[in-house]
Formats: C-alpha cells, structure tokens, sequence
C-alpha cells in the first residue's frame, strides 16, 4: 500500500460497522456497505476512518483510493494510522467532562493547550450515551454547538456515525445500545429497496425524521451545518493554528486560534437559552454565525448558537464579555 498526505489535523470518523450500513441485505452492517457510503463520507469533508478492526486488503484499497486514510483503535485507547507512523491517545474531551458543565470542558482544553495537537478529541462513540443526550439534555438544537466546538479545535477530531446528524440517544435501550442502533440512511419506508428492508426496521423511530435522505434536501438541517463546518476547518488557520486563549462565561465558550498574523475567534453558548456576548474587539470580520445577531457591539445567541470571527492582526488574549 502506497503511504498517502495525511492532513495535518485530520477530522476522521469513526464507524460502529455492524450499525453503520448493510450491504447484503442481511440487516447487519458490514464493509460492502461501508464503502458504498464512501461518497456520502467524503462530501462531509471526511479525511478518514476510524474502525475497531483492520479491513481486508481490497477494502483497504478502496478507501484509500478514494483519498481517505484509515485508522485503527486497539485495546490500550490508541489510535494508529494504518499506513504512516503517526499515534495518538484518545482525547479526554467526552470522557473527563462527566457530568457536563462549560467550566469543566474549559478546564480540560485549558490543561492540555499546548499539546492539544497529540490526541484525537472526540465528543461520542458506541460505548456511551450520545452527545445530543449525554450533554445537552435531548435538545436537538445542542448538536450545532457540540459540532461548532469540536470543529474549531485546532487538533485531530473525530466524529462518531450519526452525530453529522444531530442523533439523540435511541429511547428505551440501555447503554451502550442507544448509540449503536442501525444509521437513518431513509426516513420512509417507500424509500428503501427491498433488500434495505430489514434495516429500515431497525432504525429507531425517533431517528427517522432525521435520516440522510431529509437532512440532505433541508438546507437547515444539521447534516447540511456539519457539511459546512467541517469545510470550514480546512482552513489553514485550523489546521495550522494554535489554540492561544479558552475561556467561558455563562456557559458562553470563546475559544482564540492563532496562525501567524490570523486569528479566529470563536463565541459558542452552550446553553438552551438565548445570551448577549461580544468579541474581544469591536469591529470583526465574521467569518460564521449560526443563530446568532448583531446588535451594537454585542452579538445576541439565541440557544446553542455559536458565531465566528477572523482578522489578520495582532490577537489578544481576553476573557468572554457580556453586556
């Protein structure tokens, strides 16, 4: 296998194979439906994949083929390129800020500043209860925000299948079930093949109104938002920034990203309700903003909106300001 460039923060995703697409028909999901959903991956800016087990060597050359690096999870909690020699340790991201709060989550990306760059952060996988659920109390709205967040790291990432979708934690199933139910890839039942059948069935109800099928056509859907974002974050100063400044107010996150004489400012509120906040200077270019609203110097988010700055001077340190 020939190496490939590997980005230099990668956004992999990883995938739960036997509920992530069926390929023969059986309802389990298995890697010829993987790589038919290779398409779907890489128009989501995908960089790679993160799998519980090696693929056999065609599969491999088809993903690759397809521009994708693979990754591989083992049993010590590290994640290994399949080709070039890069390592990393899972991120501490969804697992040390139990129960949520945005002070233990700038806590912890406070403490590891300056090696964020050396673990691949993450906010789910199959073992724990989705993000949607675990940290924003089932309000879909909070999706947008977690997403924001992860995506503006300047570090390795990793999305777990289904959170593009702003999937809550499937009702009824305990854990770690309720992450690990079949993926929405058709809201209705007259949109599935015969062989698609047995899947379809499986789908948690309350994740039908979210399948790929509706999310993709809604241009204000999340899937539609996480597509965006992710493109967003191939931007040099993401991906060769440092993360300078990580402060929260009010549950108001700023985080402060510098690349030579860029800077990103990011406001994201994490809570359910609507906050005033305003940027460490006055005037700033927006670069993004999702639910959110000048007014004076100040910019009004509604719940779970974030907005996103950049400017190509000197950047300052400050704390997150409120009117």
């Amino acid at each position: 296998m020939s190496s490939m460039p590997i980005a230099t923060q990668p956004t992999l995703y990883r995938i739960h194979p036997a509920s992530f697409r069926d390929g023969n028909g059986d309802g389990v999901g298995d890697a010829h439906g993987m790589l038919a959903a290779l398409p779907y991956l890489k128009a989501l800016s995908i960089d790679g994949l993160l799998l519980p087990q090696t693929l056999a060597p065609g599969a491999e050359a088809t993903v690759t083929g397809e521009g994708l690096t693979l990754w591989y999870g083992d049993e010590a909690n590290r994640v290994r390129n399949a080709v070039a020699p890069r390592r990393f340790a899972h991120g501490a991201l969804a697992l040390d800020v139990m129960p949520f709060s945005a002070e233990k989550l700038v806590a912890v990306l406070h403490a590891r500043r300056t090696t964020l760059a050396d673990s691949l952060w993450s906010t789910g996988d199959a073992d724990q209860p989705r993000v949607v659920s675990r940290w924003g109390q089932g309000d879909l709205r909070s999706a947008a925000a977690f997403l924001t967040l992860l995506a503006m790291l300047p570090a390795p990432i990793c999305l777990y299948q289904g959170e593009e979708l702003g999937l809550p934690h499937a009702a009824g199933l305990q854990d770690p079930r309720g992450a690990q139910t079949p993926m929405p890839w058709h809201e209705a039942p007259e949109q599935v093949t015969a062989g698609e059948i047995s899947w379809y069935q499986q789908v948690a109800i309350e994740h039908r109104a979210l399948a790929i099928s509706r999310q993709q056509h809604d241009s204000h859907s999340t899937l539609r938002y996480c597509q965006a974002l992710l493109a967003l974050r191939r931007s040099p100063l993401i991906q060769h920034g440092e993360l300078n400044e990580v402060s929260q107010r009010d549950g108001v996150v700023r985080l402060l990203i510098t690349h030579q004489d860029q800077c990103l400012e990011a406001l994201i509120n994490l809570q359910p309700y609507t906050q005033a906040a305003a940027p460490s200077e006055a005037t700033l270019p927006l670069a993004w903003q999702h639910g959110a609203q000048q007014e004076g110097h100040q910019w009004v988010l509604a719940g779970f909106a974030s907005a996103i700055f950049t400017r190509h001077v000197n950047c300052e340190s400050r704390g997150v300001t409120h009117g």
